[in-house]
């Protein structure tokens, strides 16, 4: 089903929605490719005007191109399917809001957004710090989603934040690392990307489990909500070219709350790829 916050066609949409059920590497509980439906679910249920960010979200183009149809005679075939998408959005002018899926999408997006913008910063919000050169024998997996976007743009253009999980203790000190914070550190990220272009990737295990427990991996001691919601009004007026919102992993067969305010935080979300 379409997002109820779609109201465009592709032609005339400022922003397309794709729906990437990515769930091939999920290592603690796998579910993430039920994302992006049950997420669009939970969008009848939200108003359309933000509080936060003080704009509706009716009033701009939206178009939902639906999911990927993914298959997966190997690993890589998926992963191109991403590429190609990207691709096409932005080879027609629009702006692009992933949902996942799991965090494995970020990268390939960002390997061809870099193509197109060569001076990308990526804004990362998470419990993780997914810096983890391979886990379980994968390189390209959600745990190393950062070190391949390291891969791609030098460290100090990746700005994490909110993240209470580490590999190792040098993790922690790296450059431009916000360990539990994600509303403090906007006021410092901001001078130094001016006016760059900006990549936002959110996933969703930023918040607490107490807030947010439809996920792949769990982290106690996350952030709240509202402090999440305005920590992400306080980027208006970035040039943020592309998003994402990854992770999340509904359970059971009744909608969950949690769809509501994963549907919420894509409306917040779009509403920064329109400004």
């Amino acid at each position: 089903m379409a997002s109820y916050f779609a109201n465009s066609d592709p032609t005339e949409a400022r922003v397309v929605v794709v729906g990437m059920p990515y769930d091939r590497t999920s290592s603690f509980v796998p579910g993430t490719r039920f994302g992006p439906e049950v997420g669009r679910l939970g969008t009848a249920n939200i108003e359309t005007f933000s509080p936060y960010q003080n704009r509706d979200v009716s009033l701009v183009k939206v178009y939902d191109a639906g999911d990927l149809s993914f298959s997966y005679e190997t690993s890589a075939v998926p992963l191109e399917m991403i590429t190609n998408a990207t691709r096409e959005t932005y080879q027609k002018g629009k702006r692009q809001l992933a949902i996942g899926g799991e965090h494995t999408i970020t990268p390939v997006i960002i390997s061809e957004l870099v193509k197109l913008f060569p001076e990308l910063c990526v804004i990362q919000f998470d419990a993780h710090s997914d810096l983890r050169e391979e886990f379980l024998g994968e390189k390209m997996c959600h745990a190393s989603a950062m070190r391949r976007v390291l891969d791609l743009i030098p460290r100090e253009r990746l700005f994490q934040m909110g993240i209470r999980s580490f590999a190792t203790p040098e993790d922690k000190n790296s450059t431009n690392l916000f360990p539990f914070e994600v509303l403090a550190p906007v006021k410092h990220i901001r001078p130094l990307i001016k006016d760059k272009p900006v990549y936002v990737t959110l996933d969703i295990d930023v918040l607490d489990p107490g807030v947010m427990p439809d996920v792949q991996t769990p982290q106690p001691g996350g952030c709240s909500y509202r402090e999440l919601a305005q920590s992400l009004a306080s980027l208006t007026g970035l040039n943020i070219i592309g998003a994402d919102i990854v992770e999340y992993c509904p359970r059971g067969n009744a909608i969950p709350f949690t769809a509501s305010t994963t549907a919420e935080l894509v409306r917040e979300l779009i509403l920064l790829l329109a400004s």
